[in-house]
């Protein structure tokens, strides 16, 4: 056998441990990359997955726009509805009407004010409150012409007081003038375009 000084064995016993204790460095840095990689290679499969559905919706929105604008064409030609491209035209062509109604029953439309609109539903509601005079046979012939008009109107808050003394012995007071004060209101479809 050959005889192997101290020195070298022990140079050499320093050499293989340091050369172990690399290889298990080595080993444990393989190991952690291999588990980062582990764990991109999951995110990018989630990410993939959450891609194609994504698409997925994309390539359905032609279809659901074309199904959301047949349904605002079946809202908006909902009958009874006021007609109209914007508020301030709902609210003329509302003014029109009860005045044409007012007119034809023998009264009188004494002011209009205008009660700023709302949206409850997709439907914008409204209405303006009116003060006028009505014979008091024509009060039940106005309130039916309302209630029955198309586009549908509604008669809110109502207030009726005689303008005279209606029980006395003048032949004129048969029929004497009502002040009325009410609202009335109409809706307008209102969704987005």
């Amino acid at each position: 056998m050959i005889a192997i000084p101290a020195a070298v064995k022990g140079r050499t016993g320093a050499l293989v441990a340091a050369g172990v204790a690399a290889a298990v460095a080595a080993l444990l840095v393989a190991g952690l990359i291999a588990f980062v990689f582990g764990g991109q290679s999951e995110e990018t499969t989630d990410g993939v997955h959450q891609l194609a559905v994504y698409r997925a919706e994309v390539a359905m929105r032609p279809e659901l726009e074309a199904a959301l604008a047949q349904a605002r064409q079946k809202a908006a030609a909902v009958p009874g509805l006021i007609a109209s491209d914007s508020v301030a035209l709902a609210q003329a062509q509302l003014q029109d009407e009860v005045k044409s109604i007012v007119t034809d029953n023998q009264g009188e439309v004494r002011t209009a004010q205008i009660v700023p609109a709302t949206t409850v539903d997709g439907f914008q509601v409204i209405a303006i409150q009116y003060d006028l005079a009505v014979p008091m046979a024509k009060l039940r012939d106005l309130i039916y012409a309302i209630e029955t008009r198309t586009p549908y109107l509604f008669v809110d808050d109502a207030d009726i007081i005689s303008q005279q003394d209606w029980q006395s012995g003048d032949p004129q007071a048969a029929n004497p003038m009502l002040d009325v004060r009410w609202t009335i209101r109409a809706y307008r479809w209102s969704a987005a375009k």
